[in-house]
């Protein structure tokens, strides 16, 4: 066997190694490019020259050779090692590429296994409910940072206060406030019977908000209440805005920057300054 049949063998391993590690992730919209499954292809393709030349050396006579190839391949294996666990090249956005398939795997690892413990169940099914929310987000958070989007400043709760129990229980943390998947029947409650719309942050979950075609009522829920929101008259760039006292749902849809991981942009906000953003999927029931 040449060595440049053996470098080659290197490099598809390498390849097949990256491609592989997304296998494992829920859904194909959360296969992000990520960084850091470069760096850790390539750590693993360093390790498998050293091992495979060691086994085959008996098949590669240069020795000075060997001795390069042994030498070069710890420096890449110390160097991706470096990178991985340095994460100094990674930046925002990079960061939530790499995210988005991490949390999709712990989605799909919660969603199908074999969990009969119902303390278990519930823990991996809130697991599940964040993972998507965050992976909405952050599919949001991207493209608001690849556009030049950015802040310094974001919404804080006031810091704690001494009090009784009863005191923690009535209070409500602003920033944990998030909209909750609210089902058919749930919207059915503030909504007339007829077509709807609805903004899903993922296709498997129910929506966070429903919209009744024609009448321009919504509906959504927010710690544990269903609040009814009516839309605002027309649209201000493409942008449809659902409101309540208090509180406001933004829907754009994403036009050309449209594809099989989202269409549509949803920000939720409140008055006291909580804003945020998810991108996801649009539907609309048949007239």
């Amino acid at each position: 066997m040449t060595y440049s049949r053996f470098a080659l063998m290197i490099l598809t391993s390498t390849v097949v190694m990256f491609v592989l590690m997304y296998l494992n992730t829920y859904a194909f919209e959360h296969v992000f490019f990520s960084e850091t499954r470069v760096y850790m292809a390539v750590l693993m393709g360093a390790t498998m020259a050293i091992i495979m030349l060691g086994y085959m050396l008996g098949m590669y006579a240069n020795k000075a050779l060997n001795i390069a190839i042994f030498a070069g391949a710890a420096v890449v294996f110390a160097l991706s090692l470096w990178l991985v666990r340095s994460q100094v090249t990674v930046s925002g956005e990079s960061y939530m590429r790499a995210m988005i398939p991490h949390h999709s795997i712990a989605v799909m690892t919660s969603e199908r296994a074999r969990i009969r413990d119902a303390r278990v169940r519930k823990l991996a099914d809130e697991i599940i409910g964040a993972q998507r929310r965050e992976i909405a987000e952050m599919r949001y958070l991207i493209g608001a940072v690849a556009s030049g989007e950015t802040t310094d400043v974001v919404y804080a709760d006031p810091p704690p206060e001494p009090g009784t129990i009863d005191d923690a229980l009535n209070n409500t943390l602003i920033s944990a406030l998030d909209p909750a998947p609210l089902r058919a029947d749930e919207a059915d409650r503030l909504l007339a019977s007829g077509p709807r719309c609805a903004f899903n942050r993922s296709p498997e979950t129910d929506p966070i908000l429903w919209v009744s075609r024609g009448t321009g009522e919504a509906a959504m829920s927010l710690n544990g209440v269903l609040v009814p929101l009516a839309a605002s008259d027309g649209t201000v760039d493409e942008i449809t805005t659902y409101a309540a006292p208090g509180v406001m749902m933004s829907v754009r849809p994403l036009g050309e920057d449209a594809d099989w991981r989202q269409d549509t942009e949803l920000v939720f906000s409140l008055d006291q300054g909580l804003r945020v953003g998810y991108r996801g999927f649009w539907s609309c029931d048949a007239t």
